[in-house]
């Protein structure tokens, strides 16, 4: 299971998977304790449960969909640098499509010699429409499965505690230390202050609960 995530997801994926599925998971937990009031922790388990399922299952949906359209839009580009006439022309689309990611790290000369071989590849090979492949369907599935896996946890206290009182806080405590971990885990990542990440995340987490709270939940 791990190596299929890995495999699908680059750690920036998911981090920021397991970012919006717990912060999702406690807005879920709030939202239906409003709704169930006085619903007991099984009814809750099943409410909120389902929200994740689904949150998990249309976040996958959006994972494909998205790694759809970034294709065809490459593919565009592809079409429009090789319609067009002048190779001044077709370098000046090349660059504005890669220049906000490439500047920082390179020389212009660099960049140009780079944007050149580019063109040489893409007025060489027939660029057909973008369609959906087996690898966006797989990155989906990986998508659902992490934030169904990171959010586990989070209702777990509702099959542990009777009293529905009891399971929301725990169930709202578990997610905010797992925001914390994962922004010391993300800190790290980018090379940012862990703590700070992981208590900068962990604060949004508070507002979330504490909003929920404030309303009722």
């Amino acid at each position: 299971m791990r190596g299929f995530i890995r495999g699908n997801l680059t750690p920036a994926d998911f981090l920021g998977e397991v970012l919006f599925g717990l912060i999702m998971a406690l807005g879920f937990t709030g939202a239906v304790r409003l709704g169930h009031e006085a619903a007991d922790s099984q009814a809750l388990f099943t409410g909120i449960l389902g929200c994740n399922i689904a949150w998990a299952v249309v976040d996958g949906v959006m994972y494909s969909l998205t790694e759809l359209f970034e294709r065809g839009r490459r593919a565009r580009l592809a079409r429009r640098v090789k319609a067009s006439g002048a190779d001044a022309d077709a370098l000046r689309l090349i660059a504005e499509e890669m220049d906000p990611t490439l500047e920082p790290m390179t020389s212009p000369e660099a960049r140009q010699g780079l944007y050149r071989d580019i063109l040489s590849k893409v007025r060489g090979r027939e660029h057909l429409p973008a369609h959906l492949r087996g690898e966006d369907l797989k990155g989906g599935a990986a998508v659902a499965l992490v934030i169904l896996l990171w959010t586990l946890p989070i209702v777990a206290p509702y099959l542990l505690f009777k009293e529905a009182e009891t399971a929301v806080r725990v169930s709202n405590g578990v997610a905010l230390v797992l925001l914390f971990g994962l922004g010391m885990w993300w800190g790290k990542v980018i090379g940012a202050g862990s703590f700070r990440v992981g208590a900068g995340l962990t604060l949004i987490g508070l507002i979330l609960v504490g909003v929920t709270i404030a309303l009722g939940g």
